[in-house]
């Protein structure tokens, strides 16, 4: 298994999540009336203040010390314990609420309230030892900004171990010398290069500045690596010292001064009328006004004077450039071969059989690169000084983060250390897939959404708005990746190197079965479905797990034994994530399944279960309820109304007639793709589809044959649910009243954002 580290910030989401629980005015009156002890609220939020204070700090030190990276992994622990604790008294908060039992009835009181009371006081004293070996291990609150992760660069480029970026240079070099005033604003045009950690912009653009053709085009130049800590001053004093040391007031050292002011105004001046190639390298901050301020200067040069920018991120390129982004790809797997073996071999030639012998191993290595030039580089460097058959293949068999030397993980591990603390845990969760998985956008979502990693607190947004928010971001940042395959542009994957890192930095707590050996502590598990899963599959330790997930491989048939189902899951008490998907002997679920009260996503697409149990009525956490291509069920629970938590109802493909009288009770309901128009004075009206205002994606009407009047298709207030996208319109048999029809049609006028109407009989 790699190497792991345990991700300060990803704690520090959990905890402000169960500090704004701890203060919300509606856990503290249930804990208040249910006779809870009040005072541990308090106790329990002043810990985990002083806890998350030193996080940052830990998280930077656990790589020299063992002691702070284990003193991590056992917090980690024990905050999600924590969390899981306070988890079961927001589930009995609100069963109260749904079955209108009051707090304080005797059948809920007093044993209830002692257990917890003594679980709350075992937990704030678990927590308090964390707090006390903060100060014997020395950890610091943090006060500043991040250390930097990487050397600063500079201008020069060895241009012979360069392979595969002539294209992409040249495109750089004609944007650059190209007279097209169009692309420019103030004289300034702005060349973004974007791409992920590792993959050779910073390279490229030394290429370019090197360039013979760009030194003639251009009077001077200058090259600052910005990086991640965002300094104006430092900046403008590089380009100003590199621009006067030029002329003949280089005695002077203006700058030197520390007053922006001073340094902008003497840049503007030195820069007027002299055409100028800046590369601001490696740049991470998206502040507008920041990117303003600092080219402010720079517009009253020459025409034809340009900046060049790296960037991993969109926002950045986006807001800056002015000629069409260079997105940067990876390398080809020959040209990442050719660059390993020039670094290896000093050489793309094999001209003995020695190294010949070697060449099928190295074309493997290179294959773990996965495109990217600072790994080929790495391994090649490694692999310089064992030109051995025998040390190839322990290089090619080992983990790629334990590789001795390596600067593989500081490349990439800078795009997760500075990403927001909510974004590394939705980013570290993905390794939960496995390499080279098409991610579906939609599903991350619900998941992370499920595991509660999308805090609606604060911005008014919605869970899902957060989650596609979370997604856009990843992406923007090139951690997630779209795949270029793909016509309709729909499918996701993540890099290979960034799937191991996403391993490395969910660390004991994210696993694969086929990731090794996993921890009894393991919180999110996946495994891959194989034709007959028998209970002797799954370890019997997984009492912690909230995640349990089958990743599906297009067989054709795949079991499940039942033991898993009546005897392993229903001891899954802390389970946010069940997918029995795709299992073809799945028919039904134990009743059982209704104890699993922290359950907010449960996925039984394409079984063949025929009914669901009254118990599903009792997953009041329930958000996702996914029973797509169940052909075999005829029918909803009675009480589905109970599940007040439900947002995402996926009915499609199944042969459910009528939908229950009660459903009309989940106005939160964002996805009900079948709405069953029922008989008169049978099932649901056309009308009570106004109960739902917040339905997106797809519609589906079915039996409009049986809409009595056709102005009650005026109140289903179709035109007000601006989310939907695509809507069919099915009537189940051809209708003789035309006239009626045409003003149904009329009356069902969806939003003018539809993207696909489908009209049947």
């Amino acid at each position: 298994m790699a190497a792991t580290v345990v991700g300060g910030a990803f704690l520090s989401a959990t905890i402000q999540i169960i500090a704004e629980r701890l203060t919300s005015s509606e856990f503290r009156v249930f804990i208040r009336n249910a006779k809870f002890n009040y005072s541990l609220l308090e106790e329990l939020k002043t810990t985990l203040s002083a806890l998350q204070a030193v996080l940052v700090d830990a998280e930077q030190k656990q790589f020299k010390d063992l002691h702070v990276k284990q003193w991590l992994e056992d917090l980690k622990d024990a905050i999600f314990d924590a969390e899981d604790l306070l988890n079961l008294i927001s589930y009995d908060a609100i069963r109260c609420k749904v079955e209108n039992t009051p707090v304080d009835q005797p059948k809920y009181l007093p044993s209830k309230s002692i257990n917890i009371n003594s679980k709350m006081e075992k937990m704030c004293k678990r927590l308090q030892t964390f707090v006390q070996l903060k100060n014997i291990l020395g950890l610091q609150r943090s006060v500043s900004g991040r250390d930097s992760y990487r050397t600063p660069s500079c201008s020069v480029v060895n241009e012979s171990v360069v392979v595969g970026r002539n294209d992409d240079k040249n495109t750089l070099i004609n944007m650059l010398v190209s007279d097209c005033g169009t692309s420019r604003n103030n004289n300034l045009g702005v060349v973004a290069v974007l791409g992920m950690g590792g993959v050779g912009k910073t390279t490229l653009a030394q290429l370019v500045y090197n360039d013979e053709k760009v030194q003639q085009h251009f009077d001077f130049k200058a090259w600052v690596c910005v990086s991640e800590n965002f300094d104006a001053v430092r900046v403008t004093k590089t380009l100003l010292e590199s621009v006067v040391r030029n002329t003949t007031s280089a005695a002077s050292k203006v700058w030197e001064s520390d007053n922006l002011d001073i340094l902008r105004v003497e840049l503007k001046k030195n820069l007027r009328e002299k055409r100028f190639l800046f590369v601001f390298d490696d740049l991470w901050n998206e502040n507008y006004n920041d990117w303003d301020e600092l080219v402010s200067p720079l517009i009253d040069g020459k025409p034809g004077s340009s900046v060049i920018i790296t960037t991993r991120q969109q926002k950045v390129a986006a807001m800056a450039h002015t000629f069409p982004i260079h997105k940067l790809d990876p390398l080809s797997q020959e040209e990442c071969w050719s660059l390993l073996s020039k670094h290896a071999l000093g050489s793309d030639e094999f001209h003995d059989s020695k190294n010949t012998a070697l060449e099928e191993l190295g074309r493997k290595i290179a294959r773990k690169c996965g495109g990217l030039p600072i790994a080929a580089k790495t391994l090649g460097g490694l692999l310089r000084s064992r030109v051995d058959k025998r040390e190839w293949t322990a290089i090619l068999n080992s983990n790629v983060w334990n590789l001795p030397n390596d600067n593989i993980m500081p490349a990439l591990h800078l795009s997760y250390h500075y990403l927001p603390s909510h974004l590394k845990r939705c980013f570290a969760y993905c390794s939960i897939f496995p390499k080279d998985y098409p991610l579906d956008r939609k599903k991350l979502v619900l998941l992370w959404m499920a595991e509660g990693f999308l805090d609606c607190s604060q911005g008014g947004k919605s869970a899902e708005e957060l989650g596609d928010d979370c997604f856009d971001e990843l992406l923007s940042r090139s951690l997630i990746q779209q795949s270029n395959d793909d016509a309709r542009g729909k499918m996701f994957f993540m890099h290979e190197l960034l799937n191991d890192l996403a391993t490395v930095v969910s660390g004991k707590s994210c696993s694969r079965f086929e990731s090794g050996d996993i921890s009894e502590k393991v919180r999110y598990l996946s495994y891959n479905q194989e034709g007959y899963d028998t209970l002797t599959k799954f370890p019997i330790h997984f009492k912690c797990l909230r995640s349990f997930l089958p990743i599906y491989y297009w067989r054709l048939h795949i079991y499940l034994s039942m033991k898993v189902v009546d005897d392993l899951l229903p001891t899954l008490k802390w389970l946010r994530v069940l997918s029995l998907s795709e299992y073809t002997n799945i028919t039904k679920l134990p009743d059982s399944v209704g104890n699993l009260k922290q359950l907010r996503y449960l996925d039984l697409s394409y079984t063949k279960i025929q009914s669901l149990p009254d118990t599903v009525c009792k997953l009041y956490n329930l958000q996702s309820l996914i029973l797509l291509g169940c052909m075999c069920l005829t029918e909803l629970p009675i009480h589905v109304g109970n599940l007040i938590s439900l947002r995402h109802l996926d009915i499609s493909g199944t042969d459910i007639k009528e939908l229950p009288i009660e459903i009309c009770g989940l106005e939160n309901l964002q996805t009900l793709t079948v709405f069953i128009v029922g008989k008169r004075r049978i099932g649901l009206s056309i009308k009570e589809l106004k109960n739902f205002p917040h339905l997106q994606g797809k519609l589906t009407i079915k039996n409009l044959h049986n809409v009595i009047d056709a102005k009650e298709a005026h109140d289903a207030n179709l035109k007000n649910k601006e989310k939907i996208e695509d809507l069919e319109l099915l009537w189940g048999k051809h209708s003789e009243d035309s006239l009626k029809v045409k003003m149904m049609l009329d009356m069902l006028q969806p939003s003018t954002n539809l993207k696909s109407l489908k009209i049947d009989f």
